[in-house]
């Protein structure tokens, strides 16, 4: 996953990004309810990459560590915040080794993330240890319509792995949510989920092709390189016939959803 990373960086936070008022709202879900309850709160996102959840809240002055095992992405994310990261940190880690104290921090966010954790128990145990008692957990993703050209590009697609032999596996992004969600029960903590934003994008058949061309998707890392590349070349072909203009744009109806979690305050 992280050579991967490194080398669509760039493209990875041109094609994946929130609208400028899309993002404040984030932020400010994010930020307000551990502002109510600290003085002077800081901010772990684990996973951060280039910056579309952390940009925003440290140009608004809050304390915030972002912290990813790729460093192509965060030098990305460096170059976004030169002018505004004085109370930022970048840090280079393993999300399942954190490097801070037990009870240290009193946010921590992890924002489509779980899924490309092979060990994501630990990673939630580390999220654990390091909150302070009344401290936030929050988990954060897109969901979009099942109904946009894009979705319509990325069936093709799977329909042409499975004439060359190969079944593409997707859903794992919502199953590890459901599976996270579990834990969080057994903790004992008391998720709770809702919708903070919600947008439309414009997206051509072109930038589509592209986001597959470049793995940007988890669920495309698994499929072997000898079948990847006559698919997608058949994918294009499919476009080119299929859309007289490869430019024009169709829109994607997107929401950001946000599971909050709170560790309890000590008695007394």
């Amino acid at each position: 996953m992280t050579s991967h990373f490194s080398r669509v960086a760039f493209t990875y936070d041109r094609t994946r990004y929130h609208p400028p008022e899309v993002s404040g709202r984030i932020a400010t879900a994010l930020t307000a309810p551990v502002e109510k309850q600290f003085r002077d709160p800081v901010f772990l996102e684990i996973g951060a990459g280039t910056g579309r959840i952390a940009v925003p809240i440290i140009a608004r002055g809050y304390r915030y560590i972002a912290l990813d095992n790729n460093p192509a992405m965060l030098e990305v994310l460096r170059q976004k915040v030169a002018g505004v990261a004085r109370k930022a940190r970048l840090v280079e880690a393993d999300a399942c080794e954190l490097p801070f104290e037990r009870g240290s921090l009193h946010a921590v966010i992890a924002v489509h993330f779980w899924h490309l954790v092979d060990n994501w128990h630990q990673a939630l145990r580390e999220s654990l240890r390091v909150l302070r008692p009344g401290g936030f957990l929050f988990e954060g993703w897109e969901q979009s319509d099942e109904e946009s050209e894009d979705w319509r590009i990325q069936q093709k697609w799977k329909e042409i792995l499975s004439r060359q032999g190969y079944t593409l596996v997707r859903g794992r992004h919502q199953a590890r949510l459901a599976e996270v969600e579990k834990a969080l029960i057994r903790y004992r903590l008391e998720p709770k989920t809702r919708m903070v934003a919600d947008w439309i994008e414009l997206r051509s058949p072109r930038v589509s092709l592209e986001m597959l061309t470049e793995r940007i998707y988890s669920f495309t890392w698994e499929v072997p390189e000898e079948v990847f590349r006559p698919s997608i070349a058949e994918l294009a072909q499919w476009i080119a016939q299929t859309y007289p203009d490869p430019d024009m744009e169709y829109p994607i109806h997107w929401k950001f959803m946000l599971r909050s979690s709170r560790l309890p305050q000590p008695l007394g």
